[in-house]
């Protein structure tokens, strides 16, 4: 609980302007930085004394349905990509940056704002300012800011808040002694998740109404037994390791003591591993060492090339010789566009020339294809049709060196990161 006294104060402040009795209507906007974002100067309220250019969005115009004061988190603070939010109204200007400003300060992790119905708002994210030492990196992963007050919030960043993350505890529900203290509870399941991998939990209500701790166990919950099949207690800022496929039952309580009010908390996936340009460099499968991938990613350009050196089909005939290298020795090229984990590449094969001359002039003739997979940074597949040779096939790869590696997770904030929602 070592977060709750942080923003104290700041709760405080929340729960005078958003009284229990008003049940508040949540709504989340997000979306993913992929690394292709423009930068521009820290924006006022990110990274005080920073000069050097972040990388933004701007997420564009959102409304609220009813007048009023809203809570607004940065629901990723603490267990993913880091932002500062800004909310303008009208319109945003990136070279005025003062103009139609709401927050000045920023929103880091909490503020509450006062909207109004029929105006049009702008909301603008823009990456804080952790890994110093390497500034000119437009890190990637997904933000989630979300807004808690009186009405909807209409965007085209809206997505869908599940049912089971938000509730209201009341005098009828049934009550509980556990770790989380003795209050009322609520069961949700069985509950399965569609990606194997490590969840990422942020209490939103902490901020403005009832701090919630969730405990997900395995099999249905036991009042009397409350440990029995529990495989996780999650508080504040937490995460999980969950197996799609498996039933689970989400159990959620006030935190410490009984509680009268309402809950609201997001459950997000891991993120997919996505390509990046830290990707290229030298790839092989160990059992056939000798052969191997050269793979260059242009971010900018959405763009894979891939050389692929290897061996014909088959050893040439005994006596065949070559006047330089091994007469057996193949190459061909690849290229094209790659999205979120994969590269679709055609194959192309050159012909015609000889060792370091001009002439006779090469022949391209394009043949095949390739399917280029990361899993992540180290690890990754070719899946490969090579045309009229009728050959087909999947090769396993991994690098030569790891020394892109670090740059590599840099760019996706590491393997630990929770997805879009």
């Amino acid at each position: 609980m070592k977060y709750r006294n942080l923003v104290f104060i700041l709760i405080c402040a929340v729960a005078v302007v958003l009284p229990t009795s008003v049940l508040a209507v949540n709504s989340v906007l997000s979306s993913v930085f992929d690394g292709s974002e423009p930068k521009t100067n820290p924006l006022p309220g990110t990274c005080s004394g920073e000069t050097r250019p972040l990388g933004y969005q701007d997420a564009g115009v959102f409304q609220v349905s009813t007048s009023g004061i809203y809570t607004v988190v940065d629901a990723y603070n603490v267990v993913g990509l880091d932002v500062s939010a800004l909310v303008y109204q009208g319109s945003f200007n990136p070279n005025a940056p003062q103009s139609n400003l709401l927050t000045p300060d920023g929103i880091d992790v909490s503020v509450t704002l006062q909207l109004d119905s029929g105006v049009n708002y702008v909301l603008v994210v823009q990456q804080w300012c952790g890994n110093p030492d390497r500034t000119w990196v437009n890190h990637e992963g997904a933000w989630a800011v979300t807004f808690s007050g009186p009405g909807d919030v209409t965007s085209d960043k809206k997505v869908a808040v599940p049912a089971e993350t938000q509730g209201l505890f009341s005098d009828s529900d049934p009550t509980v002694v556990t770790d989380c203290g003795s209050s009322q509870y609520q069961q949700v399941g069985p509950v399965q998740v569609s990606t194997d991998g490590k969840y990422y939990y942020s209490d939103i209500s902490f901020f403005y109404a009832v701090d919630v701790c969730l405990q997900i166990f395995t099999a249905p919950f036991d009042p009397a037994n409350p440990i029995a099949n529990r495989l996780a207690l999650l508080d504040d800022f937490d995460t999980v390791e969950l197996q799609a496929g498996k039933d689970y039952y989400f159990v959620t309580q006030p935190f410490q003591q009984a509680t009268n009010g309402e809950f609201f908390y997001i459950f997000s996936a891991p993120a997919p591993f996505v390509i990046n340009y830290a990707i290229s460099g030298s790839w092989f499968f160990p059992p056939t060492t000798g052969q191997g991938f050269l793979i260059d990613v242009f971010d900018t350009a959405n763009l894979m090339f891939l050389a692929w050196f290897t061996y014909d089909l088959e050893r040439p005939a005994t006596g065949v010789t070559a006047m330089i290298g091994d007469p057996g020795h193949r190459w061909m090229t690849a290229a094209g566009p790659f999205q979120g984990n994969t590269g679709m590449l055609d194959i192309n094969w050159s012909s015609g020339m000889i060792f370091d001359s001009e002439s006779p002039p090469v022949t391209n003739a394009p043949d095949g294809d390739m399917t280029v997979e990361f899993f992540d940074c180290f690890t990754g597949e070719v899946r490969y049709n090579l045309g009229a040779s009728g050959r087909m096939g999947v090769v396993p790869i991994e690098r030569i060196v790891n020394d892109a590696v670090p740059l590599c997770e840099t760019l996706t904030q590491g393997p630990d990161i929770p997805g879009p929602l």
